[in-house]
């Protein structure tokens, strides 16, 4: 395959590359790596951050990284061919998520306070034996029927789990809940569904309409098991990305609008991708465009027009702004990305993610850092984030992160 250039490779491993960027950089190191072209970018992304703080060690780490990075290369070399759950070749599907692992490591060497101190290992020991390692969240999530009972889909084995009406409920292999008619059955039209996720969780719903969404940590999607002729209408809370499917009209060529609800807003769609951010505890409700047109209305009255790359902010009033795609979407491809984000925000996505409270104070929740790591790693990971930026330090309590000075 064509190789990536040089500098589309630095971005790589600074986490800074556009989605097919990296697309393209994973598939060319997971079959067909020059290693010393590899070692060069490493070693350029490396020094140009770490240089400038700590040069005497910089050397030192680098050469420590890459004997990590192509030991990890090797030994997946030597695994043979074979298949996961999603079709892809073992060894390329391991190696991607180590790659994605790696270029969080290379962001974190150069956010603005997560500077590298000689302390890792005495942290990552004190680590050890102050708390049990937590895990992050995974495919959790509980389906409420239209006839009131609830199934436990991180329990549920995939095949068929009921049927509704004129309509069968089924959970993939992939871990996704769809919906397909029985032998040509009207479902209920008055019957709800509800798919819900807990802290720590998060699930994939293909709807009756063929819509797609994907729910984050606790969060909740009503919708109808038959939808209205001229209209369909979901309920949601939290945080969930849309792919909505395209649907016109009985014997016309007129669109179907598409609405979400939250608490504070109503989003208008005719067939789009876009991400709805209401979480409570959140300053505003975040609507980011990816595709397609929404239009926004609050409560109040107010409404605004998006286009492909904008998101809505919804408070007291709607103010819209370009959105930073990349880090909107973060928690969908199972990332944390931070941008400027302040401690207090950035910990609000790592307790839902993670099924822990926190306690921080005010003055260091308003600390600012920039930075990018897997949502597959332990919760260690985040801890030793925050305290190598030597302005805060975390005690670990059972479930609950306590940020003191």
């Amino acid at each position: 395959m064509e190789r990536p250039s040089k500098n589309t490779l630095i971005r790589y491993f600074r986490g800074e590359c556009l989605p097919h960027e990296t697309e393209l950089v994973r598939l060319y190191l997971a079959i067909d790596t020059d290693e010393k072209f590899v070692e060069a970018c490493l070693k350029e992304a490396w020094h140009n951050d770490m240089e400038q703080s700590r040069p005497e060690i910089a050397e030192a780490e680098m050469m420590d990284f890459k004997e990590r990075f192509y030991t990890r290369q090797n030994a997946l070399a030597q695994v043979p061919p074979g298949k996961d759950q999603t079709g892809n070749h073992s060894s390329v599907f391991r190696f991607r998520g180590w790659i994605r692992a790696a270029a969080a490591v290379m962001a974190l060497m150069g956010i603005s306070l997560f500077i590298y101190n000689k302390a890792y290992n005495t942290i990552e020991g004190r680590l050890v034996q102050q708390n049990k390692e937590i895990l992050p969240g995974g495919e959790k999530a509980l389906l409420t029927l239209a006839d009131g009972s609830v199934i436990s889909l991180s329990d549920t084995p995939a095949g068929k789990l009921a049927l509704q009406g004129g309509l069968q409920v089924k959970k993939t292999g992939e871990g996704e809940i769809v919906y397909s008619t029985d032998k040509g059955k009207l479902p209920l039209s008055a019957a709800i569904n509800t798919i819900v996720t807990p802290r720590g969780g998060q699930y994939r719903v293909t709807l009756p309409d063929g819509t797609k969404a994907w729910l984050n940590a606790a969060s909740s999607l009503s919708y109808p098991l038959q939808f209205a002729k001229n209209e369909r209408r979901v309920k949601m809370t939290g945080e969930v990305y849309f792919e909505v499917a395209k649907a016109t009209q009985p014997n016309s060529m007129e669109r179907v609008p598409f609405y979400v609800e939250t608490d504070k807003q109503e989003v208008q769609v005719l067939g789009t991708h876009f991400n709805v951010n209401a979480y409570p505890d959140e300053d505003a409700v975040k609507t980011t465009l990816i595709e397609g047109s929404v239009r926004v209305q609050g409560h109040n009255g107010k409404t605004a027009l998006l286009q492909p790359g904008q998101q809505a902010l919804l408070a007291e009033h709607i103010r819209v702004e370009e959105a930073d795609i990349k880090q909107q979407l973060a928690w969908k491809n199972g990332d944390f990305i931070f941008r400027g984000e302040t401690l207090e925000s950035a910990l609000r996505q790592v307790s839902r993610w993670y099924d822990v409270d926190v306690e921080c104070p005010s003055h260091l929740g308003k600390l600012r850092f920039n930075g990018m790591i897997s949502r597959a790693q332990p919760l260690s990971m985040i801890i030793e984030m925050i305290q190598l930026t030597k302005k805060a330090k975390v005690i670990v309590k059972e479930r609950r992160l306590i940020v003191t000075d």
